[in-house]
């Protein structure tokens, strides 16, 4: 929910920054003015009975000294007494950087959800057939075939580590703050339109260049797995059938380096 600046409450006068400015001017130290005001507020709404009939609050200007009555009268006429020229002034600038002022960094405050920590690998295996008894190079078609297990291990059907990874990314909920550089860097992480994805969108895109090159891959490793049943007739293979085999796979792997070439645009240019 919003802030309230139909009237002086606490949300949206530290909104505006008037009490900081206060305490800079006068040579108090960061919240000073703020903890008087909530103290004469506190007596203020405490209510003594006098009398049968009576009664006062708890406010007694003889219980503070010169500079807490000074900021309180100040508070009084010029925030409460001119709250809307206040408001007004604050919400026409905020998208001003200079009016930036962040709480301090608690080191010991969960800002924002943390997703488990962790990686689980796939369930890839070494190699431990033959067929290179001497440390000849030789061709085996039994381990071109378990090679391409392998990758289906990472790159399945529509499925593995890089779609879940893809899948989180897109997930993730950029909140950098209402000011001007915090939305400016938001638009270059996380894109302002289709022709400029950001950091996050071409992340995203890139895992989907690299699921799509494994793929084609582990389906060209077997298309020639089928076509040639023994190492002799691998050896026997020419370009241009292996360009035929392995075309889709060159092309995909050549389309992993178009990523990151964006500088990244934003709104305002």
């Amino acid at each position: 929910m919003g802030i309230d600046w139909s009237y002086p409450n606490t949300q949206a006068v530290d909104a505006t920054g008037v009490l900081d400015e206060y305490d800079e001017e006068n040579g108090h130290p960061p919240g000073w003015t703020r903890s008087v005001i909530e103290k004469i507020k506190a007596d203020i709404n405490t209510y003594t009975p006098v009398g049968r009939f009576g009664g006062r609050n708890g406010f007694d200007r003889d219980d503070y000294t010169d500079e807490e009555l000074a900021a309180w009268d100040w508070y009084q006429e010029d925030v409460v007494g001119n709250w809307d020229e206040v408001a007004e002034e604050h919400n026409s600038t905020v998208t001003d950087t200079d009016n930036v002022r962040p709480d301090e960094y608690n080191p010991d405050h969960q800002y924002v959800e943390q997703p488990p920590p962790g990686f689980t690998p796939p369930g890839t295996s070494e190699w431990a057939g033959g067929d290179n008894p001497n440390q000849q190079l030789s061709v085996s078609t039994e381990a071109l075939e378990f090679f391409a297990d392998q990758i289906d291990q990472i790159a399945g059907d529509g499925t593995g580590i890089l779609f879940d990874a893809r899948t989180l990314l897109g997930g993730v909920d950029m909140r950098p703050g209402g000011f001007a550089k915090a939305e400016l860097m938001r638009q270059l992480i996380d894109g302002s339109s289709s022709d400029s994805p950001g950091l996050r969108g071409d992340t995203m895109n890139l895992m989907l260049s690299v699921h799509q090159a494994l793929y084609e891959v582990k389906t060209g490793l077997r298309l020639m797995v089928r076509g040639y049943d023994t190492s002799e007739e691998f050896n026997d293979m020419t370009a241009d059938e292996l360009g035929e085999a392995m075309g889709g796979a060159w092309s995909k792997i050549g389309v992993v380096g178009d990523h990151g070439q964006d500088s990244g645009t934003t709104s305002g240019g």
